[in-house]
């Protein structure tokens, strides 16, 4: 029975910009993700992609289990990392090669070449797609609260699709994912099994905002990406945070 750890989210869990590249070997091997997996004695199967969208994530998650999964032949443990809520990605007429920019991935979801992601601050690699991008940015710099909505979504979809396997996981923030709940998130955040989720909505214990704000630096990094470091460190936690919640439950 072999023993996976499958890793899913966007550049902070792929280990971006830890040796100064976008992806490498070494990147995804001092990645939180495939450090916990060490920890755990895991094989890590790292499918984190630069930019994704957490419903980019999700649907990554749902397309191994049905292209990979056997449950005759392998024992799965789950590590996600979302990423912030102010980010969409929208049906496009053509493909779209986001693969061809992490080649060291442990897997491409070809789903991905369907969608057209929208982060803030990106305008756009042609043309067509300037044109369309900033319409999208707009709705999402006035709409967090349904773009935060949809993530809580997104996460209770992943929770029962994983409940529904018996798939052991944890979840976890690398980004601002949900503000404090309120009349509008405050149902479905009650639903999320925060034995399972670190730090649900202390968006100041997300992974990237935490160890920026301990003073963490990384000169190697273009694009505000931590280094090996606090890698090391937030798998600690994670491992921690694992232990203690088995134990209770």
């Amino acid at each position: 029975m072999k023993k996976l750890m499958l890793i899913a989210g966007c550049s902070h869990t792929s280990g971006s910009e830890i040796n100064g590249e976008e992806d490498s070997p070494y990147n995804r091997q001092k990645s939180y993700g495939n450090q916990l997996a060490e920890l755990m004695g895991y094989t890590p199967v790292n499918i984190a992609e630069p930019g994704s969208t957490n419903t980019t994530i999700a649907r990554s998650i749902l397309q191994w289990f049905s292209e990979k999964y056997n449950s005759n032949e392998m024992q799965v443990f789950v590590v996600v990392g979302w990423t912030e809520s102010t980010r969409m990605e929208i049906p496009w007429h053509r493909p779209t090669w986001y693969a061809a920019h992490c080649p060291y991935g442990d897997y491409a979801a070809t789903t991905s070449t369907d969608y057209l992601r929208i982060n803030s601050g990106w305008p756009g690699a042609d043309p067509e797609e300037k044109v369309v991008v900033p319409e999208y940015q707009r709705f999402m710099a006035s709409n967090e609260k349904y773009l935060e909505i949809l993530s809580a979504n997104t996460v209770l979809q992943i929770q029962y699709f994983l409940k529904s396997k018996n798939i052991d996981y944890v979840m976890c923030n690398t980004m601002h994912v949900f503000y404090p709940r309120d009349i509008h998130t405050k149902f479905y955040i009650e639903q999320m099994d925060s034995t399972k989720y670190y730090n649900i909505e202390n968006s100041s214990q997300a992974f990237y905002q935490k160890y920026k704000q301990l003073g963490f630096v990384n000169t190697k990094a273009k694009y505000w990406h931590h280094d090996e470091g606090p890698h090391r460190l937030y798998a600690e936690e994670l491992y921690d945070f694992i232990k203690v919640n088995r134990v209770h439950n």
